[in-house]
């Protein structure tokens, strides 16, 4: 492959519309923005903005300007630095490469959860206390009450951490360092199987440096182990394919079951993943059994969790949260995100009452939508809006302090700086995916894999609602489309890339 061909004109033209576009929106809305912003009422139900949220959009705009500048800066006139940078790459030993990228990954991580301990509050709150209560005493209780609002993943595992060190947060946050510098070597694994060695160090660095896969190592959210489990369940499917093995199949299964313990959103993911052995090797005989056999396992793995719920609680359920959630996202002042907007028509929430709310939510949410379906689709738009429109979420209640004082501190740079960084991975993401649709005979089967998971999440979420923090796990994802995308602009086509899996 020749690193010094020039990329396609019509490449170069693209690029720059795009960058002349971001400049000339972006930083027209951030300097009217007494103006700008009432084109963005539409997403409040009430027509108003909090301080916050006005902070949020004019970091927004500023940020993609300057994303406009850095998509010229980085492409154009640092290209042949690039170029060359991707050259040293190459020859540095594979091991070396590793150890020094993770030791520099976990630096920066454990720096940061010293440096800005973050607050615990909402959900974390929750994780938190139903962790510690459940180390004391190893039930899952919420006010002495069985409960199962969530599933007990995700505080079991802080709860063992709990055990283990006592009620200390920095211990959690220090896992969380751990397994962020894992998400960035699961993601290389299985960007080495799938695209050139080039491509897959160009994610591991960037992944490495990206701000909110630093920031989110200070907060108690499942968003980091879940990543995680699923990293592992693609970088096994991908072993399937070289290797098909029961025992890959076993993995598979068990961390799908696993998955879905941590987040009930995951829970049609066994069903979804096990439709992609299709694009195995093996004989469809095979290929059928293997995937039935993968979604029996999942549930097995599942079934001590559904039955403890069914005798406890009354109820075959994973979590009793989803019908509020999709209340949530699907009523008559829904904006689209996970804000509580309309009257509530639950009784106190509350263990006692998890059951009985849940089955209404789930009806209320379901006559709105068959009664409003041209409504679901509009708010369904926007909770895409809300899913990917910005990457602040772990320093959210220090941007609010900031709003509410009026000041411009150092988290509102961290978080102009983490936008940037974020829609360069988009937009860079988008080439990738264009590139790969128009390239069939270079692609990668895992690409069918990683792609059906991104619409999956995206589906998901445009039912229930979107929230910033939710597109967190997709990010690995997004990055592997975009350095394919970038070697492709700095390298020329990619004429040595194998069929597939290497």
């Amino acid at each position: 492959m020749s690193y010094h061909r020039n990329p396609s004109k019509k490449i170069d033209i693209f690029i720059l519309a795009i960058a002349s576009s971001l400049l000339a929106f972006g930083f027209t809305l951030f300097f009217d923005f007494g103006n700008a912003h009432k084109l963005f009422l539409f997403l409040s139900p009430h027509h108003s903005f909090t301080p916050l949220t006005i902070l949020i959009l004019r970091s927004s705009f500023l940020s993609l300007g300057l994303t406009g500048i850095a998509l010229v800066f980085l492409l154009f006139f640092c290209r042949e630095v690039l170029i060359n940078a991707l050259l040293r790459l190459k020859d540095i030993k594979e091991l070396d490469f590793l150890l020094l990228v993770f030791g520099v990954g976990f630096t920066l991580r454990l720096l940061w959860i010293i440096l800005f301990p973050s607050q615990i509050y909402s959900d974390w709150k929750w994780y938190d206390d139903a962790a510690y209560h459940m180390s004391q005493i190893w039930r899952y209780e919420e006010n002495g009450l069985p409960t199962a609002y969530w599933p007990i993943g995700y505080p079991l595992f802080i709860a063992i951490i709990y055990w283990f060190f006592g009620h200390s947060y920095f211990m959690v946050k220090f896992v969380n360092v751990l397994l962020s510098s894992g998400i960035c070597i699961l993601t290389y694994l299985i960007a080495r199987k799938m695209v050139s060695p080039i491509s897959s160090r160009l994610t591991l660095l960037i992944l490495t440096f990206f701000p909110s896969q630093i920031f989110f190592t200070n907060v108690l959210a499942s968003e980091i182990l879940f990543t995680v489990l699923l990293l592992l369940i693609i970088n096994f499917w991908l072993k399937q394919y070289l290797h098909p093995s029961f025992y890959y199949l076993l993995l598979i299964g068990i961390l799908l079951g696993l998955l879905c313990l941590v987040k009930a959103a995951a829970l049609p993911l066994p069903i979804f993943i096990a439709l992609f052995f299709i694009k195995l090797r093996e004989k469809l005989n095979l290929r059928l059994r293997n995937a039935l056999l993968t979604v029996m396992i999942a549930f097995l793995t599942l079934s001590p969790w559904l039955l403890r719920n069914k005798m406890v609680i009354g109820s075959f359920t994973l979590a009793t949260n989803g019908g509020i959630n999709l209340y949530i996202g699907n009523n008559p002042l829904s904006s689209g995100n996970w804000v509580w907007q309309a009257e509530n028509p639950f009784r106190e929430l509350s263990a006692a009452n998890e059951i009985e709310n849940n089955r209404l939510g789930y009806k209320l949410a379901t006559q709105f939508i068959l009664h409003n379906p041209f409504g679901f689709i509009q708010r369904g738009i926007k909770k895409e809006i809300y899913l990917f429109a910005t990457d602040l979420s772990a320093i959210v209640k220090e941007l609010e302090s900031a709003a509410q004082n009026g000041r411009v501190d150092k988290f509102i740079i961290f978080n102009i700086i983490g936008q940037v960084y974020y829609y360069l991975l988009l937009i860079f993401s988008a080439g990738g995916i264009i590139l790969l649709i128009l390239n069939r005979k270079n692609r990668n089967p895992g690409f069918y894999l990683l792609g059906g998971i991104l619409i999956y999440w995206m589906g998901i979420h445009f039912v229930f609602f979107g929230v910033d923090r939710f597109h967190f796990p997709m990010i690995p994802i997004l990055l592997i489309f975009a350095s394919t995308f970038l070697e492709f602009y700095l390298n020329g086509p990619l004429t040595d890339r194998k069929s597939g899996p290497g």
